[in-house]
Parts: C-alpha cells; sequence; structure tokens
C-alpha cells in the first residue's frame, strides 16, 4: 500500500513550531511558562578562516558538528515568536513591460484538484508548487480565481492588469481575471520577513469573516462540445454535496461558449454539472464543465493552509556591540544557527535572556598597556600538581577599555601541544601570551572584589561587562553541548562593526 506524508502535515508542524516559542499561554512570563515554552536561539560562531575562505564547507548533520558549533560559539540572541512567521514563495505580479515579448505572464489559477494528470498551466502537479496567488505593488496578496481558461485558451491567458484593491468580493479585472484580495503585508512585516524568495502569510479578519465554506465561485468550460441548441440557460444547478449552487450556461454555434456562476450556494466539497441534463439544450455531445471547489471554509477563511505555508521565517537583527559587548564587534563569523532549550551555564535551568555570551572570558588589571589582537592564539603556562601545564586558545575579541579578553578554545585551537596534546583551562595569575601581539598580561584575579559581579569602574566610569566575573575569570554563559542545534549554515566571512547592523533571515522548511 502506497502512503502519503501530505503538505497539511508540513503545514501542521510549522504551525507547531511557532505556538511552542509562545506556549500555551502567550501572555505569561517566562518563569511561569517553564519547559511549556522552548526558547530559540541564533547563534554566531566560527571566527576562525576556513581552509577555502571562498569554499565554506558543508555542514554535516552529526554529533561531532553539533559539538563543534558549541565550541566555537560566539553569542547567541533570542528568537521570540513575534521575530517569526509562516512563509510562502514569492510570486509577484509581474507587468507586461517586463515580460518577454510585453505580453504579459500567464498564472495558474486556483484549482482543488491538481495532479500529475491535470497539471497546471505552469505544468505543477500540485496547488502549492504552481503559480496561483500573486503579491502586487503595494503589498497585496491575491488569489487567482480565473486566469481565463477555456477550450481555445487550455492554459490560460496573460494578466496584464495589476490586481488591486481590498474588496472581500471577487475582484474582475479587465483582462478577464478574476482575483480574490487575502491580505496587505504591513510595511513592518514588509521589512522583517519579506524577502527575494519568500513572503510572510498573514490573516484579515474582514476577508476570513466573509469566507463561506463550500461556496462555489468558479466554473471552467473544459470541452465545449457541440450540437447544442443555441440559448441561454439561467439556474442551472450545480449537484453535488452541497446546497443553492446555479449556473448560467450560453450556447452558440451549437457548443458552450459561457459558464457563470450565478449563486455559489454552501458547503460543496464535490459537484457537477450535468450538460446533457439541461432542460432545453437538446441533444448535443462532450461538453464539459467543471466545477471549482473552494478550501475548506472558503477562500480568505485560512490563508497559512491556502497557501502552502509550510515554511517558516525566522528574523534576527544583530545592532553593534548589543548585550553589553555579548557580539563583539571586532570580529567575524562564519556560522549562523539556531538552537532550542539552550540551559545556563553549570545548571538545568532554560535561559530566557534576550542575548548570551558563549566565549570565556579573562579580566586584567586597568593599568594594563598590552593588546591581543582578535584571532590569535594565546596561551598561559602553569604549574599543576607539580606538573607544567599550558592553556591554548584563540581569542575572540579584545575591548582596550573594559580589559576583557574573550576567548574560545576547541580541538583544534584549545589543545596543547598542536594536534597531540589536551585542553586545558586558563586560571590564576600567570602571564597570557598573545602570539601575534606580543601582549603579556597577568589576569586581575582580585576582581571583582564582590564574587559574579558583571560591571567594572574605571576613572568613575562603570562598564557592563555583560558576564559575571569570579578570580578574574568568566565562564561562558550557556551550558555546553545541550540544548537542540536544529540548524547550521557555514559561511563565507561576515564582519562585524560597532555601526554595524546585521539582519538575518532563516526559512526553515519543513
Amino acid at each position: 500500500m502506497a502512503a502519503l506524508l501530505t503538505d497539511q502535515f508540513r503545514i501542521f508542524s510549522a504551525r507547531k513550531f511557532i505556538k511552542a516559542l509562545e506556549g500555551p499561554i502567550a501572555t505569561q512570563s517566562d518563569d511561569d511558562a517553564g519547559t511549556t515554552r522552548d526558547r530559540l536561539y541564533i547563534f554566531i560562531g566560527r571566527p576562525q578562516s576556513w581552509d577555502n575562505e571562498n569554499a565554506p564547507p558543508q555542514a554535516v548533520d552529526s554529533f561531532s558538528e553539533f559539538s563543534g558549533s558549541y565550541d566555537d560559539m560566539i553569542s547567541l540572541k533570542r528568537v521570540l515568536a513575534s521575530d517569526t512567521v509562516q512563509v510562502c514563495r514569492r510570486i509577484d505580479w509581474v507587468s507586461p513591460e517586463q515580460t518577454t515579448g510585453g505580453l504579459g505572464f500567464t498564472y495558474d489559477m486556483y484549482r482543488h484538484d491538481y495532479s500529475p494528470s491535470k497539471t497546471a498551466s505552469s505544468g505543477a502537479t500540485k496547488l502549492y508548487d504552481s503559480d496561483f496567488y500573486v503579491v502586487n505593488s503595494q503589498y497585496q496578496v491575491y488569489k487567482c480565481i480565473f486566469n481565463g481558461t477555456s477550450p481555445s485558451d487550455p492554459n490560460g491567458k496573460p494578466s496584464t492588469i495589476e490586481p488591486t484593491g481590498t474588496s472581500t468580493s471577487i475582484i474582475t479585472t479587465s483582462d478577464g481575471y478574476r482575483w480574490k484580495y487575502l491580505y496587505t503585508i504591513p510595511v513592518a512585516s514588509v521589512l522583517k520577513f519579506f524577502s527575494n524568495d519568500y513572503m510572510p502569510v498573514l490573516q484579515n479578519d474582514a476577508v476570513r469573516t466573509n469566507a463561506v465554506a463550500g461556496e462555489v465561485d468558479t466554473v471552467v468550460i473544459t470541452a465545449a462540445g457541440s450540437g447544442y441548441n443555441n440559448g441561454t440557460y439561467d439556474n442551472v444547478a450545480i449537484n453535488g454535496d452541497g446546497t443553492g449552487g446555479r449556473v448560467s450556461i450560453v450556447v452558440d454555434g451549437g457548443k458552450i461558449i459561457s459558464a457563470t456562476v450565478t449563486s455559489g450556494g454552501t458547503g460543496y466539497t464535490f459537484g457537477k454539472i450535468s450538460v446533457d441534463n439541461i432542460t432545453g439544450i437538446g441533444t448535443g455531445t462532450s461538453a464539459q464543465v467543471d466545477v471549482i471547489i473552494p478550501p475548506p471554509s472558503g477562500h480568505g477563511y485560512d490563508p497559512i493552509m491556502e497557501l502552502g505555508a509550510f515554511r517558516v521565517m525566522i528574523n534576527a537583527k544583530l545592532s553593534y556591540a548589543e548585550g553589553a559587548g555579548d557580539f563583539p564587534v571586532d570580529n567575524d563569523y562564519r556560522r549562523i544557527g539556531l538552537i532550542t532549550n539552550p540551559k545556563k551555564f553549570g545548571t538545568e535551568e532554560l535561559i530566557s535572556d534576550l542575548t548570551v555570551s558563549a566565549a570565556k572570558a579573562v579580566i586584567f588589571p586597568p593599568s594594563f598597556q598590552g593588546n591581543y589582537t582578535p584571532d590569535e592564539i594565546i596561551t598561559q603556562s602553569r604549574v599543576v600538581g607539580g606538573v607544567n601545564v599550558t592553556a591554548r586558545a584563540r581569542v575572540v575579541s579584545w575591548n582596550a577599555t573594559t580589559k576583557v579578553l574573550k576567548y574560545y578554545q576547541n580541538a583544534v585551537d584549545g589543545i596543547f601541544p598542536e594536534v597531540t596534546g589536551t585542553l586545558n583551562e586558563f586560571d590564576g595569575s600567570n602571564v597570557i601570551n598573545g602570539a601575534t601581539s606580543g601582549a603579556a598580561g597577568q589576569p586581575d584575579v582580585n576582581f571583582p572584589a564582590v564574587p559574579n559581579s558583571s560591571s567594572r569602574t574605571i576613572n568613575n566610569t562603570e562598564y557592563d561587562l555583560g558576564m559575571k566575573f569570579n578570580n578574574g575569570y568568566a565562564k561562558p554563559e550557556i551550558k555546553s553541548n545541550d540544548g537542540q542545534i536544529i540548524y547550521i549554515d557555514n559561511r563565507r566571512a561576515i564582519g562585524r562593526a560597532n555601526d554595524q547592523i546585521e539582519d538575518i533571515k532563516i526559512v526553515i522548511e519543513f
């Protein structure tokens, strides 16, 4: 037996993904919501260069890749439910002047029954793969209800008139197209969720209220037939499981030349027009008029289901050195990812902070004059239990004002000796040497005076360090190898600056 996992399951999963970020009660605090609300964070990492900077390696779906992503993670930012939206493919209405030959583009029309044997004008075998909706120049979204399909134009006609207006009734343009207005994308959503390839799927309350389940609005002449009696035949019933559906049929030259819905009725999930049973139409043959059944609950009631929004767009803006330096501006990054439900370092408590530092840190006395260089290797040698050990790491960021040095240690840059060594933590007041800068400073192990302090006063100015220090060192704010990494994107280097905002859009397809 052949099984099918439908697109509706994908849409369901996309809805659940966003709902999980809200929790059962969207207005609850994180403390009250607890584990009933998923926490989603976008992270950046990999400040060190790739072997080939022009060809980043493809991310691998493995535990090893996940662990490596934690090791050189720099920082994270919370993604709220309001930072997500279900999206569909962006299909622009294109003016004829922008098309080959200036004829205009032929859009697919909505049909409930596309299949491999009944394809759309574009050749699509499924509704969601077809080009049956558009967004116009005013960010208004319309569904194509009819594209001029007829026996003489089985694939429809080009659209030459841009659909406009927000009527809850079907909008007919002079090129013969019929459109159903669905919603308008607000400017804020355009800026946040509108991309070259995708657009947000929203809902209009007036359109939803006016939707009628099972109301037929379109019939299509598939075959005109021959030998019928000329004339206009009104009140032709739409047979099926609904009630009240009527069409008007016009015959000229023995062929059906027009079929128009005069009453859509309600409750149709299937329908048929029996041409041969129309009173007075005669004994012609081979005519066929298809009844197009609307989506459940009617056009515009649920655009997410109607447009096939089985993708979720996540938007995050990384602004300057936000989070008191959680996002350093003196380095670059090559990895973007998403992680769900990370925990605070050393605890089983879910993180709820807006920004989080994933790097380790050490602080030097305010009088220290050296300057470490981002990306350089640092080392610290000391004696532990009578044995000489060397800690090794790579610099993520250096703040010459607060004297905070952030670094990471991974399987490559955190072991000493290289390749064959082990990872040792930095600790104590022994000098930390910069391999490139030549900087050599002793950590300020007397800072802070009060344990777990995250601020420092220098020359009567208080600075927020963004991390809690003890004995001159700060642990990462995230528990390593905990939570679920659900997305990894290895990229070319993305530089950061103190006057720069990165607008990151990630699309997850379910």
